[in-house]
């Protein structure tokens, strides 16, 4: 087996926790690649934006790491949402939510070193979805939540991990994937295409 280093590109708390569930043994170097918000299928975005953070970090390509990059979006009929950029975005996004459905996207992208130790290095992505339903919000509701400023930084302008959790009234899938990384869904990836692998 080759060993390796796995390294989350990323600089979230909630995916370093939810990777931790995993029991593997991980590093984090950050990737500051710009998120990009074009037009185009929810999926395609997500795993594009996965896969410009992995290609931009200082550990890409590197033969003795597998390198895992995500990223989240919201989906609402046919809006793509990102992270808010200050309190009125948050709140045009949270009023777009109250009462509906929507899904929650997280593409991921990894990139690691390939069984064959002279060839190319493998790169693998993939797309997790959950449907989240928010309940009606009130302004007062909406007001509240955007004071307590735990919108900052979220996809869709919510985290459903914290206080969000009362804007939502129910939802259908991972849980995991709507914090910000489908466990079950890297844990598959990591199996299945990099059991060649010997995380150190």
């Amino acid at each position: 087996m080759i060993p390796v280093r796995l390294t989350l590109v990323s600089a979230s708390p909630r995916r370093r926790a939810l990777l931790e569930k995993l029991c593997l043994p991980f590093d984090i170097f950050p990737s500051y690649a710009s998120e990009r918000w074009m037009a185009g299928n929810p999926h395609d975005l997500a795993i594009g934006n996965a896969r410009r953070k992995v290609e931009r970090s200082e550990y890409y390509p590197d033969s003795d790491r597998v390198l895992l990059g995500a990223d989240t979006i919201i989906a609402v009929e046919s809006c793509v949402f990102g992270k808010p950029v200050g309190r009125d975005s948050a709140r045009r996004m949270l009023e777009s939510l109250s009462n509906r459905w929507h899904e929650v996207i997280t593409g991921i992208y990894i990139y690691g070193p390939n069984k064959e130790t002279d060839s190319p290095g493998i790169s693998v992505d993939a797309a997790a979805s959950t449907r989240v339903r928010f309940r009606s919000l009130s302004k007062s509701d909406i007001r509240g939540y955007l004071d307590s400023r735990e919108w900052e930084g979220k996809a869709g302008a919510y985290a459903i991990q914290d206080a969000g959790r009362e804007l939502v009234k129910e939802w259908e899938g991972d849980f995991d994937n709507v914090v910000g990384l489908p466990t079950n869904l890297v844990h598959d990836t990591l199996i299945r295409q990099f059991s060649h692998c010997r995380f150190l």
